[in-house]
């Protein structure tokens, strides 16, 4: 069954640069999914208009690192349709969404998707004990196109 989803990204920048971003899964099919806003330095998103903290409890907001947005993704992957896991002890976010697996290593440039090794422009941290994943990248290997 072919799914679209819209997913809209406003980002503030200083309270005076405001840059949007939006994805929508690259597919024929003409049905709306949720749409997702985000803002940097807010650690409230809305899904469908309905607000949701990013990171429940923890008060986590998106950054900017290297030109490159980073959030605690979650929240967002669950609200596409895909699923996040954590392996602490090599520092690995797996996330899962349909038939793609995106594989990230704290520190690391480098990336895997089913296998396949892409390098990335910026690596995923952990700041305040949250780790920090490049939304763009993720999105774009889930099939979505971004756009700002």
């Amino acid at each position: 069954m072919k799914k679209t989803l819209s997913f809209l990204l406003s980002f503030c920048l200083i309270s005076i640069f405001i840059t949007g971003c939006r994805a929508q899964q690259k597919t024929d099919d003409s049905s709306v999914d949720p749409q997702i806003t985000l803002q940097i330095g807010n650690p409230m998103m809305q899904i469908d208009g309905t607000e949701y903290e990013i990171d429940p409890g923890n008060g986590t907001v998106p950054i900017i690192e290297n030109a490159r947005t980073l959030l605690p993704v979650r929240a967002v992957v669950e609200a596409m349709g895909g699923a996040v896991a954590w392996d602490a002890q090599t520092e690995t976010t797996i996330l899962a969404k349909d038939d793609n697996v995106i594989l990230l290593d704290i520190g690391s440039n480098i990336a895997f998707i089913n296998e396949t090794q892409y390098t990335l422009d910026t690596a995923p941290v952990i700041i305040n004990d949250r780790t920090m994943l490049p939304i763009r990248f993720i999105a774009e290997n889930f099939g979505y196109s971004v756009s700002w």
